[in-house]
């Protein structure tokens, strides 16, 4: 499984599949079914999540990188002129 949420947090989220379940299509699933879900999504689909987020904080740090080198650049002085 690609993420381990606490009880709490596994809790809620199954919560949320209920209400959803219920809300959307007028069912009542028990808590075995939305936890059977959860699973299902987070090891079938969460890796795309996951790696789409990886992707994305490269891209972050790829624009803070380069404002740093011109950060840096912009520091370098000039030779002395007497």
């Amino acid at each position: 499984m690609l993420v381990k949420w606490n009880a709490d947090e596994r809790r809620r989220i199954i919560s949320e599949i209920q209400y959803f379940y219920h809300q959307e299509r007028d069912e009542e699933i028990g808590e075995l079914a939305a936890g059977t879900i959860l699973d299902f999504f987070a090891e079938q689909i969460g890796p795309y999540y996951y790696n789409a987020g990886i992707k994305d904080a490269v891209k972050q740090a790829e624009v803070h990188a380069s404002r740093l080198e011109e950060d840096l650049y912009a520091l370098l002085r000039k030779g002395n002129k007497r």
